[in-house]
């Protein structure tokens, strides 16, 4: 069943400009950058709309995130936005991921939340008070815990991953949490091992896997490149209901595949595309990006997602 109004607006994106298609699941088509202050105009079901581009872009190469040891997470937290939300205080714990014995520093739960801004495809919803807190790293015991969760499974990858996660939208509750160079989670997933990750409600994000070996690919114009793995979870603009899927959009924009593959599964539903863009199964390409409801689209509820990393079929 295809979630109503906006479910992500995560795919090749430039804030300034785009045309865009609402359906269930949105997408936008990279076109070059605006600048700022310019009027952009884009045609949303029929309508004509229009705002004010406030992003510059990538004022430098972004550095790549910090290659940590297994099961170790790196929860980066920027400024708060300027919202009304109450900041609940981040502890620490030790524990145990994979194979490797670690001790870890993982938040004891979500910061404050933020309130939703915008509507349609500039919706967003909450993005943690602190920035980032939204999405964090857990323990697998602590899986129960916790409505809406991501494992991610490393039995089919054969070297260390890093995994990053980021927010759809900004700290400044724009549409460019893909360009950051900070995020909510980076952390690593030893071959065998697996990792846990919880996301607070109304969050709407991605993340990609690849090999920790590797620097953290961007497009020309900054965006984060991979299979993406995207979700919202109980979006307040969708009655509560939750989405996910996988998406080559961004990367085959760049003209760049040659990627790991990515299963996402929860409720039933599948969505996966195998290492460089080998076979596709109810995911997004760019032959179907203005298509909606590919993907899981799930009524509300608590969601547990598993992600197999490198998937080949």
């Amino acid at each position: 069943m295809q979630i109503k109004n906006s479910l992500l607006l995560l795919t090749a994106f430039t804030a300034g400009g785009a045309v865009a298609r609402v359906h269930g699941h949105e997408r936008r088509h990279q076109h070059p950058a605006r600048a700022v202050g310019d009027v952009v105009h884009a045609v949303i079901d029929g309508q004509e709309v229009s705002w004010v581009n406030t992003y510059a872009g990538p004022t430098q190469a972004p550095a790549a995130p910090a290659k940590e040891g297994a099961g170790v997470v790196q929860n980066n937290v920027a400024a708060a936005p300027s919202v009304t939300a109450s900041s609940t205080a981040i502890a620490s714990t030790t524990t145990t991921t994979g194979p490797t014995s670690t001790s870890t520093a993982f938040p004891t739960g979500f910061g404050g939340q933020t309130e939703p801004v915008g509507s349609g495809d500039t919706y967003c919803g909450n993005i943690g008070v602190p920035y980032g807190s939204n999405i964090i790293q857990i323990t697998k015991d602590d899986l129960s815990s916790y409505d809406y969760t991501i494992t991610l499974d490393g039995s089919a990858i054969t070297e260390d991953y890093q995994v990053v996660f980021w927010n759809k939208c900004g700290s400044d509750k724009t549409l460019t949490g893909f360009y950051s160079s900070t995020f909510p989670v980076t952390l690593t997933v030893s071959a065998g091992s697996s990792a846990y990750v919880a996301v607070d409600t109304d969050t709407q994000g991605g993340f990609i896997a690849i090999p920790a070996s590797q620097d953290l690919p961007r497009n020309t114009l900054g965006s984060i490149l991979g299979f993406w793995g995207e979700f919202d979870f109980a979006d307040s603009a969708n009655n509560a209901w939750s989405g996910f899927d996988v998406s080559a959009i961004q990367a085959q924009n760049a003209g760049q595949t040659d990627f790991p593959g990515l299963k996402i599964e929860g409720n039933g539903v599948s969505s996966s595309i195998t290492t460089n863009l080998g076979a596709v199964d109810n995911a997004y390409t760019s032959n179907e990006a203005a298509e909606g409801g590919i993907g899981g689209n799930i009524p509300a509820g608590p969601l547990a997602l598993t992600a197999t990393l490198g998937y080949s079929g």
